[in-house]
């Protein structure tokens, strides 16, 4: 599905209409549809008024990933990398890449939870500050948590164990 080339970016704000319009840049690489499903699910729930992501230029799953126990990553890299060559936008892009392997094992709550928590990597580092930190984790957690997420959070801090720091 490629949302950047049926959709133009017309408001700087998402309404809620579309809950894809949070989201106007990013191609959807979800062949599954229950993800696909539960993205739109949790983007449907981020609250009216929120900026878009138009950093988001993927969204796409994978079998496993190359980490232990890793369900969800959010890549950014900054404008003035180049990938294979290329400049790379303006303010830098994101690439969200979700693992089925664990996903699966997981309740829909669960999964919901880790979508949030993504996306909420992304916005922040388009709209905050992009950096890397263990603080940045419990940040995304929070603004998930804002976003109306609190009980796919517990949901899953529930059906999983700590990552040990």
């Amino acid at each position: 599905m490629k949302r950047a080339e049926s959709r133009e970016a017309a408001d700087s704000v998402f309404f809620g209409h579309d809950p894809l319009t949070f989201l106007p840049q990013a191609d959807l690489d979800l062949s599954d549809s229950k993800y696909l499903n539960l993205l739109l699910h949790a983007l449907s729930r981020i609250p009216p008024g929120t900026p878009p992501i138009r950093s988001l230029t993927k969204v796409r799953l994978r079998k496993r990933g190359s980490l232990e126990g890793l369900v969800g990553l959010t890549r950014f890299m900054m404008a003035d990398y180049k990938v294979g060559g290329a400049d790379v936008e303006r303010f830098g892009r994101h690439i969200v890449t979700f693992y089925t392997g664990l996903l699966s094992r997981l309740s829909d709550p669960s999964v919901v939870a880790i979508i949030a928590h993504e996306l909420a990597h992304a916005w922040l580092n388009e709209h905050v500050r992009p950096e890397e930190s263990r603080r940045r984790e419990r940040e995304a957690d929070m603004l998930a948590e804002t976003w109306g997420f609190g009980e796919e959070l517990a949901a899953l801090a529930s059906e999983t164990d700590p990552v040990a720091s």
